[in-house]
């Protein structure tokens, strides 16, 4: 019976049978309809018996969306281009929030300015998201922690090799970034002294298992000058495990960073123009880049605001010229141990109990008692000598 009827007479039927004393069931099933159909429509009814309470109301939205202003897309665009002509300045839509903030300006919200260079077709495409490690529980985070690595080799169109050592802070952001001609450990301590004078001395660092940071193959118990330098200043060593550089995750986001601004911005001859662009580059970045995990702070406004309580080495403090003694300390060894049960350090293996198989197991030397402890989260599941 529904096909016989357009949509109105059908509403009006259904109204005219309810008003007939017909039951409700009786008419849902001979219209073919809903109850809650017929409910919607018999409350219109009953709220205009009189006018066309049968006609379809207007579904457009009651609201309509504000139109950014032309004034404020041109100051948008006009600050994206301020911000590009700088170099190594960033230019998307948070660094043009507080860029305009900065200026006094009250500025549109983040993802108005994220709109307004859409439609002007004036972004990148954006790359897909980053691996996201699946499975187990990565239990190991540090405080007041540095992370240092390589990037490289790099090469000069004359072929000169070079490398990048970055260094950055972890709850800051605040960055260093040293070209270096090799990756020995001379020059690695040397940039470490350097970037504690400014820094400060954390107390933990972070860095993944580059030969050059631990010492030798030959003899790996005969632990390397980094280590001993970071011995002798109280700071613990923290190796990631092999083949995840994602943990150390914020080291890694800069080196993407980095490498975009410096090595794409000019043509160099040699190493210190490298080093002279690095350093403006640093300087930009420590002081005009906006990270969001810190409220949209800088990283030196982020030290001022946590009053960074990191002891910096003094200005004239050199490395001693005699070798490095091993100072007492820790130092921290995480692995992923697979079914073969072995913990290896850098050419060292050490058969665990079972109960560490398939887990992120962390290995504490401690160089006072030539230990090695090995724990599963916070649990001590045995030592061995070192």
């Amino acid at each position: 019976m529904k096909n016989n009827f357009t949509k109105e007479q059908l509403r009006i039927k259904a109204i005219e049978l309810f008003n007939n004393k017909w039951n409700i069931s009786e008419i849902c099933k001979t219209l073919n309809c809903s109850r809650r159909w017929f409910y919607k429509w018999l409350k219109r009814y009953k709220n205009d018996q009189s006018g066309c309470w049968y006609v379809e109301e207007s579904r457009r939205p009651k609201t309509k969306k504000k139109k950014i202003g032309s004034n404020t897309e041109l100051l948008v665009l006009e600050t994206r281009k301020q911000l590009m002509s700088t170099a190594f300045m960033q230019y998307g839509p948070q660094a043009i929030f507080y860029h305009l903030k900065m200026r006094n300006i009250a500025p549109p919200p983040v993802w108005s300015i994220a709109r307004i260079l859409q439609q002007n077709k004036v972004t990148h495409i954006k790359r897909p998201d980053t691996y996201k490690a699946k499975g187990k529980k990565y239990p190991y985070a540090y405080l007041l922690s540095q992370q240092m690595d390589f990037v490289g080799p790099r090469y000069l169109y004359s072929k000169t090799r070079y490398y990048f050592l970055n260094l950055i802070c972890c709850d800051t952001h605040y960055a260093q970034v040293s070209a270096l001609e090799s990756q020995g450990s001379n020059n690695v301590c040397n940039s470490l002294i350097r970037f504690w004078k400014t820094a400060g001395i954390p107390d933990f660092l972070q860095m993944d298992n580059d030969l050059s940071f631990w010492g030798s193959l030959i003899r790996p118990t005969a632990l390397g000058k980094v280590i001993r330098v970071c011995l002798l200043h109280k700071v613990t060593p923290v190796f990631i495990p092999i083949r995840e550089p994602w943990r150390n995750g914020i080291i890694e986001h800069f080196n993407n960073t980095m490498q975009a601004a410096v090595l794409n911005s000019e043509r160099f001859d040699n190493i210190d123009q490298i080093q002279a662009s690095a350093d403006r580059f640093c300087q930009i970045h420590n002081q005009n880049h906006y990270y969001s995990t810190q409220d949209g702070k800088t990283p030196e406004q982020c030290r001022k605001h946590l009053n960074y309580p990191l002891v910096v080495l003094r200005e004239d403090y050199r490395l001693p010229d005699k070798p490095l003694a091993l100072s007492e300390g820790e130092i921290h060894v995480i692995r992923f141990v697979r079914s073969d049960l072995k913990f290896n350090i850098f050419g060292l293996s050490f058969i665990l109990p079972e109960e560490t198989q398939y887990e992120y197991i962390k290995g504490v030397i401690l160089t006072s008692e030539h230990k090695l402890k090995i724990f599963k989260e916070q649990k001590l599941i045995t030592e061995f000598k070192f």
